[in-house]
């Protein structure tokens, strides 16, 4: 799958140069007045950044090459680890996991209540890791998963793991300093698209990111409803990736929308074929929920109007305004 979306996003950046395209020169613009106005003075101004996921193509920037902490962003790529170990060992997900005395250090995020010994099926933690500001569940995870690597030191295992995964998406900016936002790791918008992209080829994390609640058992004897902390599901075409908030990292957001797909010339074949179309943007450090969703939503507006002129102009200036994962 993943070959062959790259192979996709490859095709669109070739058929742009034989049908001379433009690159609008919006990288280093911003958004809209809109999005400008949504920080008061007083607060320091969020990052943010919209691209269509499989061209590459970035379509708007704010402070985007600014570190700030991620907060539980950070679940993503705990996830993401986990769900590629899943898959090369092909472990079941109903697998009990036990939970560490380590996972339980951060008692305001660990949100299912879980202490040590307890026990929770790895589908049901993945669940609440990915859902919502869950760091106890991303601990848990990263220990099962780190066991397999290091006994001895389960996390440090695992977060080498974390951050082998960021160099190999070209996550060039950031370093991983613990399995959960609980740890606090900086980054910057790139590098969050980057994983945010890479997420969405993981049909498991995608189906579990778009839900908007599910039921998780502790013990076998007690449920807990996980409410998805991304308020914008509900939007048309949104299908995801995550919503954080915390007290160093501000309200982040990572999302994901869809909509029809659009007809391109296939560069080898010289024949129309379809394209998917996915927007992805990225937020950081927004001083509130509120003015996170704003953002968003301003810049989901926008950027399809972009999009569209970037595929109508034939102005094809500069090629070099794209964010790809490596092949």
């Amino acid at each position: 799958m993943t070959h062959s979306i790259l192979t996709q996003i490859r095709n669109i950046r070739r058929a742009a140069r034989l049908a001379g395209l433009s690159l609008l020169s919006l990288v280093s613009m911003v958004a809209c007045t809109g999005v400008e106005r949504v920080a008061p003075p007083t607060q320091r101004t969020p990052s943010y950044l919209a691209l269509e996921a499989y061209s590459g193509r970035v379509l708007y920037t704010g402070n985007p090459n600014e570190l700030r902490p991620i907060g539980m962003l950070t679940n993503v790529a705990t996830a993401l680890v986990v769900i590629d170990w899943i898959n090369a060992r092909h472990i079941d997900t109903g697998r009990i996991l036990v939970v560490p005395a380590s996972a339980c250090r951060w008692p305001q995020t660990n949100l299912l209540h879980l202490r040590p010994g307890d026990r929770i099926s790895l589908r049901d933690a993945l669940h609440s890791a990915i859902m919502w500001d869950d760091s106890a569940c991303a601990a848990t995870l990263a220990y099962a998963c780190g066991s397999t690597i290091d006994p001895s030191d389960p996390e440090t295992a695992f977060v080498n793991q974390m951050n082998q995964m960021a160099r190999t998406i070209g996550m060039r900016s950031t370093w991983f300093k613990g399995s959960s936002g609980a740890i606090i790791t900086q980054s910057d918008t790139h590098d969050i698209a980057k994983l945010g992209m890479y997420a969405m080829l993981k049909p498991s994390f995608r189906s579990i990111c778009s839900l908007r609640s599910y039921v998780a058992s502790v013990n076998g004897t007690r449920t807990v409803t996980i409410i998805n902390s991304n308020n914008m599901l509900s939007t048309p075409g949104v299908e995801g990736v995550r919503a954080a908030r915390s007290t160093t990292a501000g309200a982040c957001l990572i999302l994901s929308a869809t909509r029809q797909s659009v007809k391109l010339r296939n560069p080898r074949t010289g024949k129309l074929e379809t394209y998917p179309q996915r927007l992805l943007i990225v937020v950081l450090g927004a001083h509130s929920s509120e003015s996170r969703y704003k953002i968003a939503n301003l810049l989901l507006r926008d950027s399809w109007k972009a999009w569209e002129e970037w595929l109508e102009s034939d102005d094809y200036s500069n090629p070099n305004k794209f964010i790809t994962l490596p092949r």
